[in-house]
């Protein structure tokens, strides 16, 4: 299929602003929450959630053939980079993703289900919305590729108005303005969930594991 012009436009400025940086290829790793002897509540259940999604991470960073170390965050919660990897990691209550990168990234999945309508003008403006029919899809591809790009620069969801939706060229791609500068998120559903991972100039294959492949630790 033919990329349409907004794409085509989008890497060329995203080519500039990298500069000379080396384009790779990226393994986002989606799978099921790690299942646990017993039930998490609370500050507990967010810690094995976590847990759950650096297992993950680590898988990715397998793939591009690197081994992280201790993962801290800043003051903000943008993680640190570690020996110049830079990573991300998103969770829910039923599956989470990860991805590595030798650039900055953000990666974000969120189950899709109704919420409240008065929500759809908390995440995009009435211009956004013209690009593409609101539903509850739309939604939460505009919220995780909001989120996945807004943990590239470091920021929450303070920034979520800031950060634009300027084209949606296809099913499984958007483009995002932040401020002058551009994203290019990957999307992919997978069983009632959406990942969205800023792409850029880089090539994306998904590693989707099922209960069966996920890792043996237990916690």
């Amino acid at each position: 299929m033919l990329e349409c012009q907004s794409t085509t436009l989008t890497k060329i400025l995203l080519r500039r602003q990298q500069g000379f940086s080396k384009t790779m290829t990226l393994f986002p790793v989606v799978m099921p929450v790690i299942k646990a002897g017993h039930k998490f509540s609370g500050k507990d259940k967010v810690d094995h959630l976590s847990r759950s999604a650096r297992e993950a991470l680590k898988l990715s960073a397998e793939k591009i053939g690197v081994t992280l170390g201790e993962l801290l965050k800043d003051e903000k919660g943008a993680p640190y980079p570690v020996a110049g990897n830079h990573w991300s990691l998103s969770h829910k209550p039923k599956y989470v993703a990860a991805v590595v990168s030798n650039d900055k990234v953000g990666i974000d999945i969120e189950e899709m289900k109704p919420l409240t309508e008065s929500l759809f003008s908390h995440v995009a403006s009435d211009e956004e919305w013209e690009l593409k029919e609101k539903s509850w899809d739309t939604f939460f591809r505009y919220w995780t590729a909001k989120e996945a790009a807004l943990k590239v620069i470091g920021i929450g969801i303070s920034g979520l108005k800031t950060c634009r939706i300027i084209s949606v060229p296809d099913e499984d791609h958007i483009i995002l303005d932040y401020k002058g500068q551009f994203f290019l998120v990957e999307q992919l559903r997978y069983k009632s969930h959406i990942v969205s991972v800023v792409k850029n100039d880089n090539q994306i294959e998904w590693v989707i594991l099922d209960k069966s492949q996920i890792p043996s630790t237990k916690f």
